[in-house]
């Protein structure tokens, strides 16, 4: 009885830290539902993971963002600012990120996979998760909440930058172990870097920057807004041009426009060498090759106004996050084999003095590693509705001019955005995210205390 025991609790530890991802399959179907417009759908099962504890943080993204997308702009506020709002200690200096709210190289058990550690944040999702919190606000007419999510965006650029996201290493090791994970590391790596070598860091994002820009030229603050742009151009040369308000009469207008969703990560089986014999480890990867970003124009009172210039190239956000942390992954999935192939080696030798007992324990080991090689899968959970890039333009809209016209150069389709009435005494930002399923518009008056007009309008991807 005892040695059957050993078997079913074998299995009852595989099942309990391996089967963890399952939750992370809801976001995947309520993306998939988001994209052909079943809303409803989608912002229910985000509850799901919002609800749960190891991907609590990642499903609060999620169903914020959906909600957003739906234009319920408080409800996704309600969801968003807390997530943020405990992340972050208030101090004189000004906002600062909690020790360890970021993801990184962090350590685990040998038990299951990483997807039983629960999900942190890193530092692009966060910067996202800020910039859509102050969309947020401003689509509620709160400028001042708006403008405290700003700050920290910005504040955690340049905390991340000092600390610069190393760790210092102890001696390299050599063991058979350390050279699996190198091995791994670098399959990975050479294969998703042609993306992630086209940004410096994960965590530096030029939108932010030239969003607090801009509040501080309307806060009449522009020797700080100089440095704001300047952070942004530094981060995006490209972006330099847009920091000059456009020459002639009219309303100052910025048009944000997101288009696609990222890439979802994947996960690899790698062979790699154990005490003589091969064992497939689990990964995680990108596959997608480099995005191109559509040709995009805006039209005013039917002639070309501005083009849209690539700002922020999300896709190699997120492969940058990879790159920078599969050291660390491997290590731990490397790890974790290494002790399940250990185990089966030690119960192979062990003498219980009973051939019943010694077939328990040896069953126990080979069920117990059976269930976890089965249920285990690579850590593949990332924030799947984010864009995979964002474009900025900006120009003048004349009073008589009620609204512009946005269009894909490439595929011919276009949208037209409707200014409402009562506009035209601050700065206008147009906010347009294109999920190809869909798109929606918001616009928004800086300058103004009242909510943003928020509409559905049509995408400007081939579907």
């Amino acid at each position: 009885m005892s040695g059957l025991w050993r078997i079913v609790l074998c299995f009852a530890i595989g099942i309990t830290f391996c089967g963890c991802n399952t939750l992370y399959r809801e976001a995947v179907a309520a993306r998939h539902d988001l994209m052909y417009g079943t809303g409803e759908a989608a912002s229910k099962r985000a509850e799901k993971m919002a609800a749960s504890t190891i991907n609590r943080k990642l499903g609060c993204l999620e169903l914020s963002r959906i909600k957003m997308l739906q234009g319920d702009f408080s409800g996704s506020s309600a969801v968003l600012g807390p997530l943020l709002d405990e992340l972050f200690d208030e101090t004189n200096e000004g906002p600062v990120l909690k020790k360890g709210e970021i993801a990184g190289n962090i350590m685990a058990g040998t038990f299951g996979d990483d997807n039983s550690i629960p999900y942190e944040l890193p530092a692009f999702e966060l910067l996202f998760g800020l910039q859509y919190q102050a969309v947020n606000q401003l689509s509620l007419g709160e400028r001042d909440n708006a403008r405290v999510y700003l700050r920290r965006a910005t504040a955690v650029q340049e905390q991340l930058k000092e600390e610069n996201e190393t760790v210092a290493s102890s001696d390299e090791e050599n063991s058979a172990n350390a050279q699996n994970a190198a091995t791994a590391a670098e399959q990975i790596t050479t294969s998703i870097a042609p993306v992630a070598d086209t940004v410096r860091a994960s965590y530096e994002n030029a939108l932010a920057w030239y969003l607090m820009g801009m509040f501080l030229m309307l806060e009449n603050d522009p020797s700080n807004a100089e440095i704001a742009y300047r952070e942004a151009g530094r981060i995006n040369p490209d972006i330099a041009p847009l920091t000059a308000i456009p020459d002639g009469s009219g309303q100052d207008v910025v048009v944000v426009y997101e288009e696609n969703l990222i890439d979802m990560r994947e996960p690899i089986k790698i062979p790699l060498p154990f005490g003589g014999t091969l064992w497939s480890v689990d990964f995680p990867i990108y596959r997608a090759p480099a995005y191109s970003p559509s040709s995009v124009a805006v039209e005013a009172g039917g002639v070309l106004a501005a083009s849209c210039v690539p700002v922020v190239n999300v896709q190699a956000l997120a492969y940058r996050d990879l790159k920078d942390r599969i050291p660390g992954i491997a290590t731990r999935n490397v790890t974790r084999a290494a002790v399940k192939i250990a185990a089966q080696v030690a119960a192979n030798q062990i003498d219980t003095g009973s051939n019943i007992g010694n077939l328990a324990i040896k069953l126990g080991t080979m069920a117990y590693n059976a269930t976890s090689t089965i249920l285990a899968e690579a850590d593949t959970r990332v924030w799947l509705t984010l864009p995979e890039y964002v474009q900025l333009a900006r120009l003048r809209l004349q009073p008589e001019q009620k609204s512009v016209v946005v269009r894909n150069t490439q595929t011919g389709r276009s949208c037209e955005v409707a200014i409402p009435e009562g506009t035209g005494r601050g700065m206008l930002l147009i906010w347009i995210t294109d999920v190809c399923g869909f798109a929606t518009a918001n616009v928004m008056e800086i300058g103004m205390t009242g909510p943003s007009a928020w509409q559905r309008t049509t995408s400007l991807l081939n579907p």
